[in-house]
């Protein structure tokens, strides 16, 4: 089961991802960081999810706890959109009711 979380660390990085907590230290799973962007003055602030350790292949990044600063629950909008991004099954809107065929194949 994800336990999907939000974690603030000493760097000031806010870490999103599925959190497996040890006695000294925090496993991270599917790791990407939140960064808030405002397109322009008076525009609504949107956050964006990028790739945490984009370096790496592997499938977890260990985290002392001593680095981290706070832990929480995400919005519910952020994680619908995490599991989104880190989901491999691509969800249907409103607006995709037609049949797929071979002149209508969905850019991916």
């Amino acid at each position: 089961m994800k336990n999907i979380k939000i974690i603030r660390l000493s760097t000031g990085e806010d870490v999103i991802g599925d959190i497996d907590e040890r006695d000294d230290h925090i496993k991270v799973k599917k790791s990407f960081v939140l960064i808030p962007r405002q397109m322009g003055p008076g525009q609504p602030v949107q956050l964006m999810l990028s790739p945490w350790q984009p370096y790496t292949d592997d499938e977890e990044v260990v985290v002392e706890k001593s680095k981290v600063i706070t832990m929480i629950n995400p919005k519910a909008d952020i994680k619908k959109n995490y599991e989104e991004n880190t989901s491999g099954i691509l969800q249907a809107t409103a607006r995709d009711t037609q049949l797929i065929t071979e002149t209508k194949l969905p850019k991916v």
